[in-house]
């Protein structure tokens, strides 16, 4: 055994020499910006039990235009991990089932699922269900 072992060199930036190290790292870094987003929402609510003047102050910080850019870019994130994971999900299903459904089905189901979870969630928000 070596009293030294080789150590073999690691540049910081490793993740941008291949698109599937990159596309991980932007897919996974969304996470910080979800949790970030949460933690807004969570001080919302906080302000929303401390009163109406309370709430109003905070309905003004989500006015801030650098606030509407950090939900767009969120949102955007969001979107990309989704898309991204349900591109990725056929492919780790366990292999009795991926014999019997076709890749594509799985992915249009998923689709399909995101749009009607979303348009429950619209239409109890547009209507105070």
């Amino acid at each position: 055994m070596s009293r030294r072992p080789y150590v073999r060199p690691m540049k910081r930036t490793w993740y941008m020499d291949h698109p599937f190290y990159r596309n991980y790292m932007v897919r996974e870094s969304s996470a910080f910006f979800d949790g970030l987003y949460c933690l807004n929402l969570f001080f919302g609510l906080v302000q929303l039990v401390r009163g109406e003047e309370s709430w109003n102050s905070w309905l003004d910080l989500q006015a801030n235009p650098l606030m509407i850019l950090f939900t767009v870019v969120t949102l955007g994130l969001t979107i990309y991990h989704a898309v991204t994971y349900f591109e990725m999900t056929p492919r780790v299903l366990p292999q009795q089932l991926r014999k019997m459904v076709k890749d594509h089905v799985v992915n249009k189901l998923m689709y399909v699922g995101l749009a009607v979870v979303s348009a429950v969630i619209l239409a109890a928000a547009t209507f105070g269900l």
